[in-house]
């Protein structure tokens, strides 16, 4: 592995023998052999395509926020977005690489009398990871403002996908179910007052300050709502609010987050997303799916 990456050209950050706990946000993880940001989507392409051909492992991330690495040596390459960040509006059309912060660009568009991605305001992921997952809050997600999808595919091919193309389902599209890599997106959302989409915006950031643990590391809500059903209500139910597990408990403030409480392992949150769900498995006969991704863990 070291000689491949070693013909890597000066466009490429390489970093060696990183905590991954520094690039997630549980704040947990193992160590991994290299993270490299590719400063371009064409040296994304470049560096998978190399990658693939010397059966080097890798992981594809953008801000961390909803993955669990556990706590071994990841022995391959964590290809980190961060620079994939050029955005591209014209009128309510807005084109974005995946490294994009999600946040970031509700905030923006927002300013420009934008909607469509208020929903976005609070989830700290990118733009990439919000679309491979179709993520989405207060009632709406990726799906309703997705135009186009360009990807790199399984064989290194890059395909521009339409919405109909993607396969949106609640927290899934077909760039988890194949594995493609998403590299940017167009978005096409709707003039507004920008007033009252910004007052929409700051009325969800207090409802999250006093609903949610947003003062201890978390990845969100851990698993997705049965049909129906909310997960946190179950959990309660079950009087599981704040039980813990070593360092990781499941929040007082919502029962659907589990949070980093005191220096939390990897395992730690696994365990207790396992215990979790078993109970619920037993109490009620509902088999909760988690939304984070066990990273690491064979």
């Amino acid at each position: 592995m070291n000689n491949v990456i070693a013909k890597l050209d000066d466009s490429y950050k390489i970093l060696d023998n990183e905590l991954l706990s520094k690039y997630t946000t549980y704040k947990v993880g193992g160590v991994a052999k290299y993270i490299i940001y590719p400063s371009s989507i064409e040296k994304l392409v470049e560096l998978v395509k190399l990658l693939r051909e010397n059966n080097i492992k890798f992981k594809v991330i953008g801000n961390g926020s909803n993955l669990i690495f556990s706590s071994k040596e990841y022995d391959g390459v964590i290809i980190k977005l961060n620079e994939l960040n050029k955005v591209i509006y014209e009128d309510n059309i807005v084109t974005v690489e995946a490294g994009y912060s999600a946040i970031k660009l509700a905030i923006e568009t927002a300013n420009m009398g934008l909607s469509g991605l208020e929903f976005a305001s609070g989830i700290p992921g990118a733009i990439g990871g919000l679309t491979y997952m179709n993520a989405g809050a207060y009632l709406s997600d990726m799906s309703r403002i997705v135009d186009e999808v360009t990807v790199l595919d399984k064989d290194n091919n890059v395909v521009t996908l339409k919405n109909e193309d993607m396969g949106f389902a609640y927290r899934r599209s077909i760039c988890s179910e194949k594995e493609y890599i998403v590299l940017k997106v167009k978005l096409i959302l709707e003039h507004g007052n920008k007033d009252e989409i910004l007052a929409l915006i700051d009325n969800r950031r207090n409802r999250r300050l006093n609903e949610q643990p947003l003062e201890y590391p978390s990845a969100g809500s851990v698993f997705r709502n049965p049909e129906g059903l909310y997960s946190g209500k179950l959990i309660e139910d079950l009087g599981l609010k704040g039980y813990s597990i070593g360092g990781a408990t499941v929040s007082t403030k919502h029962a659907n987050f589990i949070i980093n409480e005191n220096n939390a392992t990897a395992e730690d949150i696994r365990e207790l997303i396992l215990y979790v769900k078993q109970r619920v498995k037993e109490e009620y006969g509902i088999d909760l799916i988690c939304e984070q991704e066990f990273v690491n863990w064979e």
